[in-house]
């Protein structure tokens, strides 16, 4: 009995020097006990002094190790929550509301991975338009883009995207194009009249740009993109400016630039 009352009194004993840490980001560590996470910080007492009540912006907070081996990491910030945007739509389907008055028809799908982030894809079918320049083209142009959400330049407790699909955005962008089309040939002559002949070519183009828009959606239901974006390309053709999906330069200028509006719907 008397070695059963000695194991119990170290057991006691070991509970009440156990200490539980708060280790902030800055890498410093604050040994105590931890009496309450709260939304704004955390709070705590030092053993020898249990009435005295300290209090740590939680902001500075990395994690707290409590003495049982239990771990909690404090959240950076909220706008990286998913549980904030539960109930929203994350993905949607769109069109390039001005692609058909340039000779062709953009299809884009859109999947959220993750609050803040998200890739889409396009597929371009050229000749589905208008022909403005007659050139009869027919090919077709695929897109992928990965877009990463702005953030505030200063946060606020419980500050969150208003939509896990909205806002302004800067997305690195890769693009495919492939068409044939009819290539028109200017001959002038010293009558100042010339003679207009052409000849079906092909072209394959590809461009890299960053794109940077803004996306607002209405209703969890029903959006708006507005992008443009600048880079690297090669598929121009010196007589005929090709706007399937980029406008690319050739090898002494390889310059591609995209832009557009896109409507669409989210599910």
């Amino acid at each position: 009995m008397k070695n059963l009352t000695i194991i119990l009194f170290i057991f006691l004993s070991l509970s009440t020097i156990a200490q539980d840490k708060i280790v902030k980001k800055s890498g410093n560590i604050i040994e105590c006990k931890v009496t309450e996470i709260a939304a704004d910080e955390v709070k705590y007492y030092y053993s020898g002094n249990p009435k005295l009540i300290f209090g740590v912006d939680k902001a500075l907070v990395e994690k707290v190790e409590f003495a049982t081996g239990e771990i909690i990491k404090i959240e950076d910030n909220t706008f990286e929550n998913s549980e904030y945007y539960a109930n929203q739509k994350n993905r949607a389907l769109k069109i390039n509301f001005l692609s058909p008055l340039m000779g062709s028809t953009e299809f884009v799908y859109e999947q959220s991975v993750k609050p803040g982030k998200s890739w889409e894809a396009s597929l371009g079918l050229i000749g589905l338009g208008i022909d403005p320049a007659e050139i009869k083209p027919v090919g077709v142009y695929t897109k992928f883009a990965y877009k990463f959400m702005r953030t505030p330049d200063f946060y606020l407790h419980r500050m969150q995207y208003s939509h896990i699909l909205k806002g302004a955005y800067i997305a690195p962008e890769i693009a495919f194009r492939y068409l044939r089309y009819d290539s028109h040939n200017y001959n002038y002559n010293y009558s100042q009249s010339y003679n207009d002949s052409h000849s079906r070519k092909e072209n394959f183009g590809l461009a890299l740009t960053l794109k940077f828009g803004k996306q607002w959606i209405f209703d969890d239901s029903f959006l708006v993109d507005v992008f443009w974006g600048i880079g690297y390309g090669l598929g121009g053709d010196e007589n005929e400016t090709l706007p399937y999906g980029f406008v690319a330069g050739t090898s002494e200028a390889p310059i591609a630039v995209t832009g557009g509006i896109r409507i669409g719907w989210v599910f």
